[in-house]
């Protein structure tokens, strides 16, 4: 069955069209020959896909699509620097006037958060800055007068002292 398989994708793709080499068409022809079921789907794609198109009238192509054609795969084999692609998705932008707004106010709403979010954090270590000065000036101050009692020395420096 496999092979059965095989024989019917080469029939709906090169067989069909006479784009298969002789020694791979002739298998393919031996194999009709033989088994019954790829000769019935033989002739039905034949009758269904192939023989439409062999009335069909030959129609040029346009010079213009074949320029157009070339000229959008060189675009696809340019490569694009980042910065150009940026470049162009914000020029894309401006042909969607409803997104500009939006993405207008993100912008604003990120920027006015990050600029509260600075400050707040200024704030807080400006108030941690002055806590620790007291903390400083108050622990030497007691400590200060901790050493002074207990540096007088003889009952007669304390009394006068």
């Amino acid at each position: 069955m496999k092979r059965c398989e095989d024989f019917k994708e080469l029939i709906l793709t090169d067989y069909i069209d006479g784009e298969l080499d002789k020694d791979l068409a002739g298998s393919i022809e031996d194999h009709l020959l033989d088994c019954s079921e790829c000769r019935a789907f033989f002739k039905e794609v034949k009758s269904n896909t192939a023989s439409p198109f062999q009335q069909a009238l030959y129609q040029p192509v346009p010079a213009e699509l074949w320029d157009t054609i070339k000229q959008r795969i060189e675009e696809k084999g340019h490569v694009v620097s980042p910065l150009e692609y940026f470049i162009d998705k914000i020029k894309g932008l401006a042909a969607f006037p409803r997104i500009v707004p939006v993405f207008a106010s993100l912008v604003l709403m990120f920027l006015a958060g990050s600029v509260t979010l600075n400050t707040i954090q200024i704030q807080r270590a400006q108030e941690k800055d002055q806590g620790e000065y007291l903390v400083s000036l108050l622990s030497s101050t007691s400590s200060s007068s901790k050493t002074d009692s207990s540096d007088l020395g003889t009952p007669i420096e304390h009394y006068f002292l």
